[in-house]
């Protein structure tokens, strides 16, 4: 088998494994319907050069821009896109990264998000949703996430996977919020920093007040952390025990605790 033919079945092992745990992980769900069953839409989707996109840039053709390889007619939002407008930067190209760097400037604006962290991806995402609901879908733009026939390329499933490592990272911070709630904080230039817990602070709700601790990120002191409130005698906090901290002046088992520095 020649190197070339080896190297496409890698890349079509690699495409499938993605589908797959997407698929497995119901991350396809919403994700896909944006890409493949546009509400709205009727036909079969145009596939744009990128030569095509770049004349939809003034009122007489249409105002068009891409996300993540997706076109919308944006003309309706001419005070926004229009010529000399906020957001003219962004029709007739896919510059999906600026939507998360606010970057206008010629030199920044691409369509390659590699950079950008499964959190900001989903941020991404939420854009593309905005247009999915607001403006008119058009087709698909031949180039890093489409290939000319309108199929997905292998960065297309690159992003889903993100998307998927998104949903993951807010499943756990959700978790995390309900075993250990935000403190609620108040802060006053003569008093200092005041927190304290309550059976509803962090906006949960709960048969337990908790005391303020430290919750770090992870088990080294210097990373960063929060005001968590933790119920002392549950399996949670001996579970996380090496990830929490006692407020330095705060009696151990005080529900409110009141600190002279800003430390929170």
């Amino acid at each position: 088998m020649s190197s070339k033919y080896l190297w496409l079945s890698l890349l079509f092992l690699i495409v499938y494994f993605l589908y797959t745990r997407l698929k497995e992980a119901g991350v396809l769900n919403v994700p896909f319907i944006y890409h493949y069953q546009l509400s709205g839409y009727t036909g079969d989707p145009r596939v744009f050069s990128a030569t095509e996109l770049k004349v939809y840039t003034n009122k007489k053709n249409g105002l068009y821009l891409s996300i993540l390889g997706l076109v919308f007619d944006v003309t309706r939002g001419e005070r926004q896109y229009g010529p000399g407008k906020s957001y003219h930067a962004f029709t007739g190209r896919d510059a999906s990264l600026a939507f998360i760097t606010g970057e206008f400037e010629s030199s920044k604006l691409t369509d390659d998000v590699s950079s950008l962290s499964p959190r900001q991806i989903k941020a991404l995402d939420d854009w593309l949703q905005f247009y999915h609901t607001n403006y008119i879908y058009k087709g698909k733009l031949h180039g890093r996430y489409y290939h000319e026939d309108g199929s997905p390329t292998a960065e297309f499933y690159v992003v889903q996977e993100k998307l998927l490592l998104a949903k993951k990272e807010k499943a756990l911070e959700e978790k995390q919020d309900k075993m250990f709630p935000l403190c609620n904080v108040e802060w006053n230039r003569e008093t200092g920093t005041v927190f304290w817990c309550t059976e509803k602070s962090g906006g949960i709700d709960r048969d337990w007040v908790g005391v303020p601790r430290k919750l770090f990120e992870t088990t080294n002191a210097q990373s960063s952390f929060r005001c968590a409130c933790v119920k002392l005698d549950s399996k949670e906090y001996k579970e996380n025990k090496a990830r929490l901290r006692d407020y330095d002046g705060c009696e151990k088992y005080a529900t409110r605790c009141v600190l002279k520095t800003n430390e929170i």
